[in-house]
């Protein structure tokens, strides 16, 4: 008779949300990082975007996962100054906030790219600065590539219709 009954929507709610943080989880990703390439790859994997994560599960749960991606950013990097706590959730939430359009296989190839250096030293230090520097380095690179295939796209329609 004491037993609580949980509804059906809340348990679903909640299978989603424990799925979706096993199959977006660092360790996951990186274990595949070496099938995404480029930046044009890490746009056309089937993977769901931040906003999308944050519309379908809470804004709270995306700025968990994003925590969970910082801290694995600390310690894989093992720096003598790591982020704080308090950094890395400031840094989670401002992520969520501006960069909502990157899918998690771009999270992926980035969070690659820090690892391996490509986005330069870290003197032994993590901070938000620099973390958030690299998603707009990224962003940059990332926008370049799509105007490029969009202008391709474009011409690529124009001689079609020529024909």
């Amino acid at each position: 008779m004491g037993q609580k009954i949980i509804p059906i929507n809340q348990t679903l709610q909640q299978t989603s949300r424990n799925s979706l943080m096993k199959k977006y989880a660092p360790t996951n990703c990186m274990a595949l990082a070496s099938e995404i390439k480029s930046v044009s790859d890490a746009m056309s994997k089937d993977s769901h975007s931040i906003g999308k994560i944050q519309r379908e599960q809470s804004k709270n749960f995306t700025e968990g996962l994003l925590l969970y991606w910082l801290i694995y950013l600390n310690q894989i990097l093992n720096l003598k100054n790591p982020m704080s706590e308090t950094q890395m959730v400031l840094a989670s939430q401002l992520i969520c906030e501006e960069f909502y359009m990157l899918k998690m296989s771009e999270l992926t190839l980035l969070f690659k790219r820090i690892i391996s250096g490509q986005y330069g030293e870290f003197y032994e230090r993590l901070s938000i600065d620099k973390v958030l520097t690299f998603f707009r380095k990224y962003l940059e690179e990332r926008f370049e590539i799509a105007i490029d295939e969009s202008s391709r796209n474009h011409r690529d329609q124009k001689q079609n219709e020529s024909i």
